[in-house]
C-alpha cells in the first residue's frame, strides 16, 4: 500500500505537467513530464542533504517499512527500502 501511495506521488507531478502543456503539443508534454519525474530523485537527495534531519526521518521510515517487507516475504521491495535507509543514514554525515 505504501509503495503504491509513494508510486502515484512521484508520477502525480510529471501527469499535472503532462496534462498543463498538451495544449503545445503531446511531444513537448509528454517530454516535459518525463524530465519532471526523472528529477525528483536528484531532488530528494538534495533535500536529504541539505537537511540532515530529514534524513533521519525518512531513513528510520524506510528501515521500518524495510523490516516490515521482509516480515511480507517481499526480498525485492524490501531490499529496495533498505538501500534507500542506508542512502538517508549516509546523507546525514553520521557513520554507517
Amino acid at each position: 500500500m505504501l509503495l503504491a501511495i509513494l508510486a502515484i506521488a512521484a508520477l502525480a507531478p510529471g501527469l499535472a505537467t503532462a496534462w498543463t502543456l498538451r495544449d503545445r503539443g503531446w511531444a513537448i508534454a509528454v517530454l516535459a513530464a518525463v524530465g519532471i519525474t526523472a528529477a525528483l530523485p536528484l531532488v530528494l537527495l538534495a533535500s536529504l542533504l541539505a537537511f540532515p534531519p530529514l534524513g533521519l526521518i525518512v531513513s528510520a521510515a524506510s528501515a521500518v517499512a524495510a523490516l516490515r517487507g521482509y516480515d511480507d516475504g517481499s526480498l525485492v521491495v524490501a531490499t529496495a527500502w533498505a538501500a534507500m535507509a542506508v542512502t538517508a543514514t549516509a546523507c546525514t554525515g553520521w557513520p554507517l
